[in-house]
């Protein structure tokens, strides 16, 4: 593809991509991740009931801990309303697991149906988990590797700026926006393993090696179609990092609502990076 010719066929993907979400048939693996979230966040909200707090509050915590690699305290989260301003961070780390272990394997078969829907065939939920679940181990493995290079991102990187951002929100804005930059870069890395062994059965050796190749011969192209849907969640992670003012001088419920909206921000964000990954994907890998 010449500069012009990726341009025009990064606006169409977006076309399409729009198009496609009035596609009720490609929602599902999207959606059901989504209730998935949904219900992470009711249940750190509500980890004070009674039928939740015995095993819900041990869970978060220890995964809070585990997540910042240790460096997190969450014991400011036993009361009220300290709980809804760590609900953000405390949702984000309870979703690690899930995504490690469900949202890789829906994400997979959300591949092969999209890759159905560009070939103009019927995408078909059932039989996508099917063939994706064939994969599971190598699956988990990608993702796990893309997962652990982003965590160890957001939790050192920040310690090297700390004086710098200290007392001033716009470097912190700006520091945020980095990360977000730099994660959306570790991702497009290894966008494409998971289509190199869903979709034409690579070795696990040989989905990496196509993905890094792929990223470093489309490096622009591969990175903006990652990079875009990351970058439109921050208009809703940056507040969020104030949870605790908007806690304390605003109206607590508003934090919640903005989780929730996270939680939908995400699975959209999912949406159109896998769709338009996908395409170019079919575009560049068969040429």
């Amino acid at each position: 593809m010449t500069p012009l010719e990726k341009f025009n066929f990064f606006l169409s993907t977006y076309g399409r991509m729009f198009v496609a979400l009035f596609n009720v048939r490609l929602w599902p693996p999207f959606l059901l991740y989504l209730i998935v979230m949904m219900l992470i966040v009711l249940g750190v909200q509500s980890m004070f009931s009674p039928l939740l707090s015995g095993w819900v509050i041990p869970l978060v915590f220890s995964l809070m801990r585990v997540v910042s690699l240790g460096g997190t305290n969450p014991e400011f989260m036993l009361h009220y309303p300290g709980h809804l301003a760590g609900l953000p961070y405390a949702f984000q780390c309870s979703n690690v697991v899930p995504s490690l272990f469900l949202e890789s394997l829906l994400t997979s078969a959300g591949v092969l149906m999209f890759v159905a829907y560009f070939r103009q065939q019927s995408p078909d939920f059932g039989s996508s988990v099917r063939a994706a679940s064939r994969y599971y181990g190598r699956i988990v493995l990608i993702w796990l590797v893309n997962v652990v290079l982003v965590m160890l991102l957001f939790t050192y990187l920040p310690g090297l700026f700390r004086d710098f951002v200290h007392g001033s929100p716009r470097r912190e804005i700006a520091l945020m926006i980095g990360m977000q930059g730099l994660s959306a870069l570790l991702s497009a890395l290894f966008i494409y393993a998971i289509p190199y062994l869903v979709v034409r059965n690579r070795s696990l050796g040989a989905c990496f090696a196509g993905s890094f190749s792929l990223f470093f011969k489309h490096f622009f192209t591969t990175y903006f179609l990652v990079g875009i849907p990351q970058f439109v969640t921050l208009f809703l992670i940056i507040p969020l990092q104030s949870a605790d003012t908007i806690v304390l001088k605003f109206n607590p419920g508003v934090v919640l609502w903005l989780t929730y909206g996270m939680a939908v921000m995400f699975a959209l964000t999912s949406f159109f990076t896998t769709g338009s990954i996908v395409r170019f994907f079919l575009e560049t890998s068969e040429e």
